[in-house]
């Protein structure tokens, strides 16, 4: 993942091509990074295992390792093996960028300084860009202001990197009264709180979220990939409607929706999250406690 921020601040500035960046990150891709993966790969699990652990995923926000020690499956200690072989996000962009002889480890440590300057990030934010933690990475990116706003953004997010993509890129977040879009699925939650959550694309980038969630490659943003986006976003406000619950904070879900070449109009802000999913760009769409309306 920090591969992805550092990647294309040198690529903006001039300093190494798309191209090399896509050599890359197509070297990184070639070694099994997610925790599943590389528990198969080791023979401490069957796909099986780690296919129903996936699937639990699902309605648990729960982290792979956890879900599996919970079942038996793995021991702690063996989870930490393989956390460790997962690697750090920043050494291993390192060594390929080295490997590819694209920059040497000098370059590079004299280019985070800029990147850090240019990107106005602290400290703290670089060492969380660097651990790929999600968790310490998304509130770079989000005002935490609105906690409903936040954690279901927060959420939202944890679930396109376990069942879409885990080598996204977020973008810092803006608030907005109108929002144009050329495709967007969407679903409202009504109860003790109201919330609109949505997947948007100006072309058919959510053809990035269809695909993977429903195993499946479509020729085209249709009814059948739109019901896939559908699915996902179903799925993760399922599972944010279950953690709400937990707090006796009750909503009901809408079925989800889609719609195309229209905007978003409302009174109160709209937030919007752009994040880069294999190469294009969708922005996930959360509003709190404001009527929502589609012309």
């Amino acid at each position: 993942m920090f591969g992805h921020y550092m990647g294309h601040y040198l690529v903006k500035k001039g300093r190494i091509t798309q191209s090399s960046l896509d050599k890359i990150i197509k070297y990184q891709k070639s070694n099994p990074t997610k925790l599943g993966n590389i528990a198969v790969a080791e023979k401490l699990i069957t796909e099986k295992q780690a296919d129903e652990i996936n699937d639990l995923q699902k309605k648990l926000d729960q982290r792979f390792g956890d879900i599996a020690v919970a079942k038996g499956y793995l021991l702690t200690e063996e989870v930490n093996y393989l956390l460790s072989k997962q690697g750090n996000p920043f050494n291993n962009f390192v060594q390929a960028m080295s490997d590819n002889n694209v920059m040497t480890i000098e370059e590079i440590e004299d280019q985070l300084e800029e990147f850090q300057h240019d990107g106005n990030y602290s400290l703290d934010d670089m060492d969380a860009l660097k651990s790929g933690d999600i968790d310490r990475i998304i509130p770079i990116f989000i005002d935490s202001y609105l906690p409903f706003a936040s954690d279901c953004i927060g959420l939202a997010v944890r679930n396109i990197i376990r069942f879409i993509n885990n080598e996204i890129m977020l973008n810092p977040s803006y608030k907005t009264k109108e929002y144009s879009f050329g495709n967007l699925a969407y679903q409202q939650l009504e109860g003790n709180q109201n919330l609109f959550v949505a997947l948007a694309s100006k072309g058919e980038e959510l053809l990035s979220v269809a695909e993977p969630f429903a195993k499946e490659k479509f020729d085209s943003l249709d009814e059948d990939s739109f019901d896939a986006v559908c699915e996902f976003i179903n799925c993760s406000n399922g599972l944010y409607a279950s953690k709400l619950s937990e707090e006796d904070i009750h909503v009901d879900m809408l079925p989800p929706l889609f719609d195309s070449n229209k905007k978003l109009v409302s009174k109160v802000d709209i937030f919007v999250l752009p994040i880069l999913i294999n190469g294009g760009m969708v922005d996930l769409i959360v509003a709190v406690n404001c009527p929502i309306s589609i012309e």
